[in-house]
């Protein structure tokens, strides 16, 4: 042992070496980490999007799906967490899911698909086992089907009501092969339709119950926590009923905090959640996110506070609820693909939802940051802007907005990513307003005024970068109302 120390000192490392490895090390630990931290979005297969399951091939939907699949991988997601409302009484679930897995098994991009079983409206723990056996257990799927250390990975939304011992016997039935589905699904693509397999599965269970509520406390968390302590993997949780970095009792992030703390402490793997926007049109409540201030509050919190294995978007694809971060230019467009019924306005009405492709890079650079540990660098200007396309005094009959939380207000909202500092002007009715916005990536607000869709002009010594308009007028009297964020980009070349 003394050789050992004798001889350490005399190891003389070149500055340049120790530069390279130092590197080396920055460089490998940012890869471990790009491997373990993985960002999922969650899709509502009740939702088609582009394509309406009209085509006896099922070809169409299938491209679709492909499409969509595309669009989420070059934001940076992984995967999507297939929301299945219904199953074995319901079995166009079935069939969507079908077509979708063929599609990612078609593409073989590495993306991957894993289901939450929405256990709030009738789904029980027999549609769950066959859930996972007709795709995970699905020879042709099972390679796209998203694994955990070899177990398939299983959410929910929902399903804290059947308590642990029923989730207990869906992992035993899974692994022993007890209690087969011999239920078949002519409807579904062949791989799919037939009963499936009662081969052993190993599941990977990292439910979103609501312990203690939707903002629930630390101790509320831990309380519940204790009897699921067995039967859980890890867990998910669905925050996004709150009002995001406002620091009081509904700023949603000190209960993801607990949670990460209390799964971590425990061994568990924690999936936190990131939101762009949340209104609740169908349920009559509107939370304030202030544009994308609030999403960034979201990122941050894991990035730097809980650092979560995973985090799932809520949602690609919830376009009620105002969650959608899917670019698709408007689900209205596509009749029959999307399920709007509950929206409160006339089916197929137009230019109605806004379309989020222009916040798409954004996500991009968020999902990067958390990815990787590092915040990336930002080599072209751009300036993000989101708005409500009516004013906060004016009302309509439906849908309804009884219930708001949070400083709503007739704000243009902001978020700037500038390779150096700059002014933006915004023009909004008559006014001209001038804000100076820092270098890197920082929110702002402006006012905002009814009439013609704000317009914006970023301006760096004296000189106007890029101007541009957004598309979406501001209403003083809407037919409707409408809380959903329209958005634009600006990019200067």
């Amino acid at each position: 042992m003394k050789q050992l120390l004798h001889y350490q000192p005399t190891l003389r490392i070149p500055g340049a070496v120790r530069s390279a490895l130092l590197l080396g090390a920055i460089f490998f630990a940012a890869l471990h980490a790009s491997a373990q931290r993985l960002v999922f979005a969650h899709y509502m297969l009740a939702n088609q999007d582009y394509q309406a399951d009209s085509d006896p091939t099922q070809e169409l939907k299938i491209a679709a799906y492909e499409r969509e699949i595309r669009q989420a991988q070059a934001m940076g997601i992984d995967g999507f967490a297939l929301n299945a409302g219904g199953w074995l009484h319901q079995p166009y679930y079935i069939r969507y899911a079908a077509q979708m897995f063929e599609a990612a098994v078609r593409l073989h991009s590495g993306f991957k698909l894993m289901f939450s079983a929405d256990m709030c409206c009738g789904n029980g723990i027999d549609d769950v086992e066959d859930m996972l056996r007709r795709f995970a257990g699905n020879p042709r799927y099972a390679q796209v089907y998203f694994r955990r250390n070899g177990a398939f990975v299983l959410t929910t939304f929902a399903g804290s009501k059947l308590g642990p011992a029923a989730w207990q016997k869906l992992r035993s039935d899974l692994a022993s092969g007890a209690h087969p589905s011999t239920h078949l699904e002519p409807e579904a693509l062949p791989p799919a339709g037939a009963a499936p397999s009662d081969a052993p599965l190993k599941i990977f269970l990292v439910p979103a119950f609501f312990w203690g509520g939707e903002l629930p406390s630390r101790s509320a968390i831990q309380q519940n926590f204790g009897p699921w302590h067995s039967t859980i993997d890890g867990f998910f949780y669905w925050g996004i009923a709150g009002v995001p970095g406002s620091g009081g009792s509904l700023d949603q992030l000190q209960s993801s905090h607990a949670y990460a703390s209390i799964l971590h402490s425990a061994g568990k793997l924690y999936m936190a959640p990131v939101c762009l926007q949340f209104w609740g049109s169908n349920a009559n409540r509107y939370y304030e996110y202030s544009g994308a201030a609030g999403m960034r509050a979201m990122w941050m919190n894991a990035i730097r506070v809980t650092h979560p294995e995973w985090v799932e978007i809520i949602t690609w694809n919830d376009f009620i609820e105002g969650s959608y971060i899917s670019p698709i230019d408007d689900p209205n467009r596509y009749a029959n693909a999307n399920f709007l019924g509950s929206s409160g306005i006339p089916l197929g009405l137009r230019n109605y939802f806004p379309s989020r492709a222009p916040a798409a890079s954004l996500l991009k650079f968020y999902i990067q940051w958390y990815k990787t540990g590092v915040e990336p660098s930002i080599t072209q200007d751009a300036v993000y802007s989101f708005y409500r396309p009516q004013s906060r005094v004016a009302a309509a009959a439906k849908p309804p907005i009884a219930h708001t939380y949070g400083p709503a207000a007739s704000r243009l909202y902001i978020t700037a990513n500038l390779t150096a500092a700059a002014d933006l002007r915004v023009l909004t009715g008559t006014r001209s307003i001038l804000l100076h916005l820092p270098a890197g990536s920082s929110d702002a607000q402006a006012p905002l005024a009814t009439g013609a869709p704000p317009r914006l002009e970023l301006i760096r010594g004296g000189r106007v970068l890029a101007a541009g308009q957004a598309m979406v007028p501001v209403e003083a009297h809407p037919r409707f109302n409408n809380d959903y964020y329209a958005t634009a980009v600006l990019t200067a070349p």
